[in-house]
């Protein structure tokens, strides 16, 4: 029996079939067709509509027929245009501005002038007003009543029209759905997890309340313009409190559900628990962190079926990976990926136990604490230890690479590894009682695990190491070396010396001062040296570790990476002290140990091409530095296993392209390596900082000041967490000054330049590329305000000191000579010989 199209009929008519409908559909099946006679008569169209309808309500595709859609859509067009300007209660309606599974909103506005104030009036919708539905819309208004919380849109008021439909008044929320404000505004991931808690909170007060939302999806939550998500629509939802919800909850001529975020109990029509909002919740994360569904597109009822009941979706960081950075799909992998999977478990009683438990762990991934969605191991929990205070673990590697290119970031290799066997199994030992020390005895009463501070850690096993290895003095020694190392790479360098001389000492009464043993707490104090701006004791000890190593690098069991490791540090402090000759042989002799490292070190042999190409740079020799950085990072990103000194060789790479003018290739590379170190060592860690800075520079070659400036104050934002200023920090405040002055504003240049003249005459060589620069800079910043007396002397300097270690070819020796040229001819003065 075919049914004509609803919009081809007269509106009168789709009427009176749809009353006829709901009057079949409310008297028992046995007494319809007496009511289609009666109400039909002779008139076949209408009884063979009115039959068409009623026939595809029993076989279920009710709602899903054309003609019903089609017919309803008649309805609501000739409502909505008959609704403008009517009163309901103290409100009149403005114009329609939603539609949703059961009602009608509009927009009003107060129509007895007590006040203005605009509402939203949720009515039920002509055509769907049975007394099932009817039920559904008055338990929706029941429901709101009892809610109170700052992010669900809150009932005013409620009643019936004079035609007998309910009604309810709701504020009336200006805003997005929550998905779109998030993407309208590039929330970052942090942003959004922050946005999603406050929906997890007004879905656990509703919980708190005994009301199950069951729809929440993107529609459901808007986000005011002050960043304010509101829960709306609770018109499926379920009341757990005894007695008042109708029995009957499933049985309308709608799904009571949205497909695409419906748990899978409720597309089987299982009982429904909180756990279903847990579920839609975790839906709703995935789409803000992805910009995807979780499945894919769902056409039919068992495509929904199939997809939701059985279907497992792919994590968030392998669903953008392919779509996105990889930075985004970094960012993703791991907590939030077990986060958002754990929510999205089939069974209910694996998913979260609670949206709060959900939220909480949120929190908990945003302080770099362990979450329960992944198994609190110990191996986890120490990696997220580093990651809570990676600002104090990375110090070592911070001066490292950021500030001069520093010390190697093989410390910790220097004293890794022992002969003694039995010796390393109870190191390893006692480095498992002290990771998993809990800062309160289990058998307490009042026991609560918690992750220990580094310093609980550290102050526990100092203490321990006294009384517990005593009779033990091979294995103290060991662990005062671990305990004096770790101070230091805390930035507690008291401690750091005074654990690590006992180390010393010790281990000069056991093995004698030639020993291997003792070279390496020599190679620790040599970067604790370093590290505290003593390089003249820091070239000592070297000097004095360096030749015992040499001596033992053919012994059988000698781990040759560790003097690899050595050579690589001592050429560090070498150059640091104006000393780049001595660098050069030691990274080159480092090099020479390359053939004999295994094959799991194989970067080793590589890192010193990435560390002489920085000498050459330094230098301003750009043929050897091109030469060192390509091969360099052509063999590591053949390896592929060392993203952390990969980085620094396209990043390297990228500055010798940007000198050579080549910047199509250089801004690829710079960008590349920072990624790599984004990866490796988190987006806040200060190689980030370098990796932004020298893409600053390169944008500033090129004349796109605004980008510039963009990633130089990002690469501030993270300098200035470090617990001290430093070498990096003279490199970007002389980025974001010379960008000041050429875009005009130098009363904002000169103060950041001067700051970092004085921070580099406190933190580097008189005699360095950083002085060099941070007096030129200066100088150019006077000399564009016309105070050429001033300039010249600072320009003077500048290109003297660039003059006494760079090459000829050196572009930056050639930037100060065209700086001087460019001085005198403005001043009028006539130019020395230069």
């Amino acid at each position: 029996m075919k049914s004509l199209p609803a919009s081809t009929m007269q509106p009168e008519l789709w009427a009176q079939i749809e009353e006829i409908v709901q009057s079949a559909l409310d008297c028992p099946p046995e007494n319809q067709s007496a009511l289609l006679d009666a109400a039909c008569g002779d008139h076949a169209e209408l009884r063979r509509e009115v039959e068409s309808l009623l026939a595809t309500h029993e076989d279920g595709t009710f709602t899903g027929s054309p003609v019903f859609a089609d017919g309803l859509r008649v309805l609501e067009r000739l409502n909505a245009k008959a609704s403008e300007g009517r009163r309901i209660g103290a409100y009149r309606i403005l114009r329609e501005i939603g539609r949703g599974g059961m009602g009608t909103v509009y927009l009003a506005a107060r129509a007895d002038d007590a006040f203005e104030k605009l509402v939203a009036i949720k009515i039920i919708r002509r055509g769907l007003d049975s007394g099932e539905l009817i039920r559904r819309f008055q338990n929706e208004r029941q429901i709101l009543a009892m809610l109170d919380h700052p992010n669900i849109a809150r009932l005013l008021d409620g009643g019936s029209t004079e035609d007998g439909l309910p009604y309810l008044v709701m504020e009336h929320i200006e805003g997005d759905p929550v998905d779109a404000f998030c993407n309208s505004r590039n929330l970052t991931i942090a942003e959004r997890l922050r946005l999603f808690q406050q929906v997890c909170a007004a879905v656990q007060y509703a919980h708190q309340n005994l009301v199950i939302h069951r729809d929440i999806k993107p529609g459901n939550v808007l986000v005011t313009t002050e960043g304010v998500p509101r829960l709306l629509d609770f018109g499926i939802a379920k009341l757990l409190a005894p007695g008042m919800e109708p029995g009957n909850a499933t049985q309308a001529v709608f799904r009571p559900l949205t497909p695409e975020y419906a748990s899978p109990e409720q597309v089987l029509g299982a009982p429904i628990t909180t756990a279903s909002d847990v579920y839609s919740l975790g839906v709703l994360l995935y789409v803000l962190l992805t910009g995807h569904s979780p499945y894919r597109r769902m056409s039919s009822p068992a495509e929904i079926e199939r997809s939701v009941c059985e279907g497992e979706p792919e994590r968030p960081s392998v669903r953008v990976v392919k779509e996105a950075p990889d930075r985004l799909s970094r960012r993703l992998r791991g907590d939030l990926d077990n986060i958002v999977m754990m929510a999205l478990r089939k069974e209910p009683r694996r998913r979260y136990a609670s949206v709060e438990q959900l939220s909480e762990d949120i929190t908990r991934h945003l302080k770099n604490r362990p979450v329960i969605a992944r198994p609190d191991t110990r191996g986890y929990r120490v990696v997220k230890f580093v990651q809570r205070n990676k600002a104090w673990v990375a110090v070592a590697a911070v001066i490292f690479m950021i500030l001069t290119g520093g010390i190697a970031a093989t410390s910790w290799q220097a004293h890794v590894a022992r002969t003694e066997r039995a010796k390393a199994a109870r190191v390893n030992a006692f480095l498992q009682e002290m990771v998993g020390y809990s800062g309160v005895s289990p058998g307490t009463p009042n026991h609560k695990a918690h992750d220990a501070t580094v310093a609980e850690m550290l102050d526990d096993a100092a203490q321990r190491v006294e009384t517990e290895l005593a009779g033990q003095p091979e294995v103290k020694a060991e662990m005062l070396g671990t305990i004096g190392g770790t101070y230091m790479t805390q930035a507690k360098y008291e401690l750091g010396r005074r654990y690590l001389g006992e180390a010393y000492d010790l281990d000069v009464k056991l093995y004698g001062p030639d020993a291997r043993q003792t070279a390496a707490v020599m190679h620790l104090l040599a970067d604790l040296a370093y590290l505290t701006g003593d390089y003249a004791a820091a070239d000592s000890w070297f000097q004095k570790a360096i030749p015992i190593y040499r001596r033992h690098a053919n012994d059988r069991d000698f781990e040759i990476r560790l003097f690899v490791a050595m050579l690589s540090d001592a050429a560090f402090v070498k150059r640091a002290v104006g000393r780049p000759d001595e660098a050069e042989a030691l990274w080159r002799e480092a090099l020479a140990c390359g053939p004999r490292l295994p094959s799991k070190y194989r970067s080793q042999s590589i890192s010193p091409k990435t560390f002489l190409a920085q000498l050459y740079l330094d230098r301003g020799d750009l043929k050897k530095a091109d030469a060192m950085a390509s091969e360099a990072s052509q063999q590591l990103r053949m390896l592929g296993s060392d993203r952390f000194s990969l980085a620094q060789s396209l990043i390297d790479l990228g500055t010798v392209r940007r000198l050579q003018g080549r910047y199509a290739e250089a801004d690829p590379l710079i960008e590349e390596g920072t990624n790599l170190y984004i990866r490796a060592q988190g987006e806040s860690h200060p190689n980030v900082a370098f990796g932004l800075v020298s893409l600053a520079q390169s944008r500033y070659d090129q004349g796109r000041y605004d980008l510039a400036e963009q990633e130089t104050h990002q690469a501030i934002e993270i300098l200035d967490k470090l617990p001290k200023q430093t070498h990096a920090h003279v490199r970007a405040y002389v980025s974001l000054g010379r960008i000041y002055v050429k875009t005009g504003r130098l009363t904002e240049a000169e103060p950041l330049l001067r700051r970092a003249l004085a921070i580099a005459k406190q933190k580097v060589l008189q005699r360095s590329t950083y002085m060099a620069t941070a007096l030129g800079s200066l100088g150019e910043c006077l000399m564009a305000e016309r105070r050429y007396a001033e300039a010249e002397p600072l320009l003077k300097e500048s290109y003297d000191i660039f003059g006494s270690f760079h090459v000829p070819e050196s572009p930056a020796l050639k930037e100060a000579r065209e700086r001087l040229v460019k001085l005198y001819a403005a001043s009028g003065k006539d130019s020395p010989a230069h």
